[in-house]
């Protein structure tokens, strides 16, 4: 363990010498034009700081920037902030030299360079990235640091990364978020080199200088005309005044310089993945082992910045940056006989990338671009989890970028994504009594970019934290809510239409809350994921866009089951413009209460002059979201109870059924079609089960249909539709024929088993009854009910009963009217004559 601690304290004190060897402290080069500050200014009372000067000159010729500050600190957070002088390089190919570091303090000038002590220390500012720029950030900590003191220091970096072979491209600023009293740039090049420059924003244009062997642009322009951005811009937006500079002469000079980065041969490689049966789905087990079994860790110093290792080593080691798994996926495609080639992009500015000249520095980032099939697809090797086919693969709007093809002369832009993600929630809410508990079921549907982050968050976390964060998501609103089994999680649809599906269950011990006022109970739903989507900053007086996001489709549905019928008025609400819709849909159908919500985001920007109508129709929108229902807490009758009308008329028609059951059974006595009398087997036993439980199911459909209810037969005239009557002879007709089945199903069961000459063709009514009878209720279901009330699971059950029917009536109504078995069984007819003997007797 000595020998250990030896070693090790070893290596840092030689890491530490290395990197103080390229630390110097000495005065400016010879080149630098030295910029002056006013050593006597009045001190500010506004902010913790002030920014006097920012001063930044660069030679291309001796690879050296040079950079000059002066900040005065106002109070105790200034001093706070400004004390720490800290400045980075890369000691792969930099060194940094500290020329002057001043306190001028009531004009005096304090010359703390001699006294300072320079730490070093490797800070990773993308480490939570998994990349490592190795980076060297050297600090200095100021003593007697005093409020309206000038900070003012200067220091020297040189080295270009020599990826560059002497080229240069670079953004100066002449516009900061902050008042500067003076900016000042400076670059001076060689004659030889021909450095071209754009100006952005209205910047002014430089003054220039010649040397009989330098040219020298030098901008010097007043900062405090300070620009201030609206919240919610564009992240890609930049509407400072900037200066583009490049010695590049165009995006094909550049295209040549980055090219052969990546041109390291072709190696066949070979792995896990499997070849399948069509190419698509070797392009998706190739993406899948790229982006899920290769890690991403990037060690980023110098060259390795921009320069990719070999597809080899980065599968041998299983692990690289952006550009290394870029370049093994093209790689590995190329291997499978697919065109494909790295595209480089930028995360943050790529939709403003055509407004800059070219360079190397402009770009962080690296993806995949691939033809198959005649069409184009990019794909983003970094990310895990991804689901979708290859129509359905989701990519960050990364704009426009640069295809690393021979002969690429200008900058590609991204298609747009044409699959747009989706959430939709399904909640079921089922109450017990006014005042009491109610279950609380969620099923949750994601698709596309959606379902990739749920997919990563399922994976990410343990069970356990993941039902916390849901009970304490739904907990704002219901503070009792308790989980009541494990969330469930599906990803059955991967591998082609990208989605997953979400299953919670909860039960909420106090769903209701008391109403002090009034002393009844109120309880309430709202959607708490739209809420969070549509959780808009206002931004008064706005002259900029306004970021709203990526567009995405939300649905949510949500059912309350209430003990008993209420008279809710139905009610929509609807907002229709070309970048947003919403509608709002409250709907009863017998105890449950639905609430709809449809929200579609189309695009991801609203102009400036359309903000404050935005805002204002989503203050519309909230005003809605929330739904409440509140009871008075008394037992009401009204809607509520038996319907003595429906029980007297049932009562009737079951006395009609059996009596003419009875006439059927004792009068309809066909003709043995045989002398035997075999006993029921065979295949004759399958449709005596159905005929048995038959009756138990019809039962069980007149008790839980609400045929009995008051506020069944009352409910669609009290929400005002204006077929009430038809729609309450509909629910008439459903109970007349199941009240029928019922007294016929009986009938059939005697007959059955008492092996009557009638049960074949009485049985082939049945099963025809069965199939034309819900073909029938589902014409008229559609013909006369509310279309806003029509569930496709009602269309789904009724298709599914049909199609019951249908097998049914296919096997069985053959089988009845040909089968000897049949022939031979049923061969017993009513003796009359017995009967009359009896009556006599």
């Amino acid at each position: 363990m000595t020998k250990y601690y030896g070693c090790l304290v070893a290596f840092f004190s030689i890491l530490f010498h290395t990197y103080s060897q390229k630390i110097e402290k000495r005065p400016a080069p010879n080149w630098v034009t030295p910029i002056q500050i006013e050593k006597d200014i009045h001190k500010s009372e506004n902010g913790a700081f002030k920014y006097l000067l920012l001063d930044f000159q660069d030679n291309i010729g001796t690879e050296e920037t040079y950079g000059h500050f002066a900040i005065q600190v106002l109070n105790s957070e200034g001093i706070q902030e400004f004390s720490d002088i800290s400045v980075s390089f890369d000691p792969s190919f930099q060194s940094l030299t500290f020329n002057s570091i001043n306190l001028i303090r009531d004009g005096q000038e304090i010359n703390k360079l001699p006294e300072s002590k320079i730490s070093t220390f490797q800070r990773e500012t993308n480490l939570e990235r998994s990349l490592y720029d190795g980076s060297i950030t050297a600090v200095i900590n100021l003593t007697d640091v005093r409020k309206g003191d000038i900070i003012d220091y200067s220091y020297t970096r040189k080295g270009f990364n020599p990826i560059n072979k002497g080229n240069f491209s670079s953004v100066l600023y002449l516009q900061y978020t902050s008042p500067v009293d003076r900016i000042y740039n400076r670059v001076i090049f060689p004659k030889n080199i021909t450095l071209r420059y754009k100006l952005l924003n209205n910047a002014v244009a430089p003054s220039k200088k010649e040397s009989s062997t330098d040219t020298e642009y030098i901008w010097d322009v007043d900062g405090t005309d300070y620009f201030q951005y609206d919240i919610n811009v564009p992240y890609w937006a930049n509407y400072q005044k900037r200066v583009s500079l490049s010695t590049f002469k165009d995006w094909a000079d550049l295209t040549n310089l980055i090219q052969p980065l990546y041109n390291l041969g072709s190696e066949k490689l070979t792995g896990p993945w499997k070849k399948g049966a069509v190419k698509e789905e070797t392009i998706l087990e190739l993406i899948r082992f790229v982006q899920d079994d290769v890690r991403y860790l990037g060690f980023e110093s110098g060259i390795g910045a921009y320069k990719p290792h070999r597809p080899s080593k980065v599968l041998q080691q299983r692990y690289g940056d952006c550009k290394d798994k870029s370049l093994l996926l093209v790689n590995l495609l190329q291997n499978a006989g697919i065109t494909s080639y790295p595209f480089l992009v930028n995360t943050e500015s790529g939709e403003s990338l055509g407004d800059l000249l070219p360079g190397l520095n402009l770009f962080n980032h690296c993806i995949v671009y691939f033809e198959h099939d005649n069409k184009s697809f990019y794909v983003d090797p970094t990310m895990t989890n991804q689901g979708g086919d290859l129509d359905n693969l989701t990519l960050p709007q990364y704009g426009e970028g640069l295809l690393l093809k021979p002969k690429s002369n200008k900058l590609a832009r991204i298609p747009q994504n044409q699959m747009v993600p989706q959430v939709r929630v399904e909640e079921t809410i089922t109450t017990d009594s006014i005042g009491g508990k109610a279950l609380f079921l969620v099923k949750t549907t994601y698709t596309g970019s959606k379902a990739d982050y749920m997919r990563d968050y399922f994976k990410s976390n343990t069970q356990e934290n993941i039902n916390n964060d849901f009970v304490n998501f739904y907990s704002s609103i219901y503070p009792s809510i308790e989980s009541s089994q494990p969330i469930v999680f599906s990803d059955n649809y991967r591998k082609n239409q990208n989605e997953v599906v979400v299953e919670e269950y909860y039960t909420i011990p106090d769903f209701w809350t008391k109403d002090g006022d009034a002393g009844g109970f109120i309880c309430e739903t709202q959607p708490l994921v739209l809420q969070n989507l549509i959780n808009y900053t206002n931004s008064p007086q706005r002259t900029m866009p306004y970021y709203l996001g990526e567009p995405y489709k939300f649905e949510q549905q949500t059912s309350i089951a209430l003990p008993d019928y209420w008279n809710i008025s139905d009610n929509e609400f609807s907002i229709e413009k070309e970048s947003y819709s919403y509608t709002n849909q409250i709907r009863t159908v017998g105890k449950t209460v639905v609430v709809k919500h449809n929200y579609d985001l189309k695009k991801n920007l609203i102009d400036a002059s359309n903000v404050d109508v935005f805002l204002k129709d989503h203050e519309k929108i909230n005003d809605q979201i929330v739904y409440q229902l509140s009871h008075s807490g008394e037992t009401s009758t009204d809607g509520s109870g038996l319907s003595t009308i429906s029980i007297i008329t049932s009562l009737v028609l079951l006395a009609i059924f059996v009596f003419g059951a009875k006439k059927i059974y004792e009068e309809y006595n066909p003709k043995p079609e045989s002398d035997q009398d075999m006993n029921i087997g065979g295949w004759l036993v399958l449709p005596g089960i159905g005929l048995v439980l038959s009756p138990f199911m019809l039962l069980v459909q007149l008790g839980t249909q609400g045929y009995f209810e008051m506020g069944v037969w009352s409910l669609f005239k009290n929400a005002g539709y204006e077929n009430a009557n038809l729609l309450s002879l509909l629910i008439g007709f459903e109970l007349t024929i199941n009240l029928a089945l019922l007294v016929y199903a009986v009938l059939l069961i005697i007959l059955y088993f008492k092996k009557r000459t009638s049960l074949p063709k009485l049985i082939i009514i049945l099963y025809a009854a069965s199939l034309i009878f819900p073909i029938l209720d589902l014409i008229l279901y559609n013909a006369l009910f509310p279309q806003e009330l029509m569930d496709a699971s009602d269309d789904q059950e009724s298709y599914t009963q049909i199609s019951r029917g249908f097998i049914s009536a296919a096997i069985w109504i053959p089988y009845f009217l040909v089968s000897k078995r049949v022939k031979n069984t049923f061969t017993k007819v009513y003796p009359k004559k017995e009967k009359e003997e009896a009556l006599q007797e």
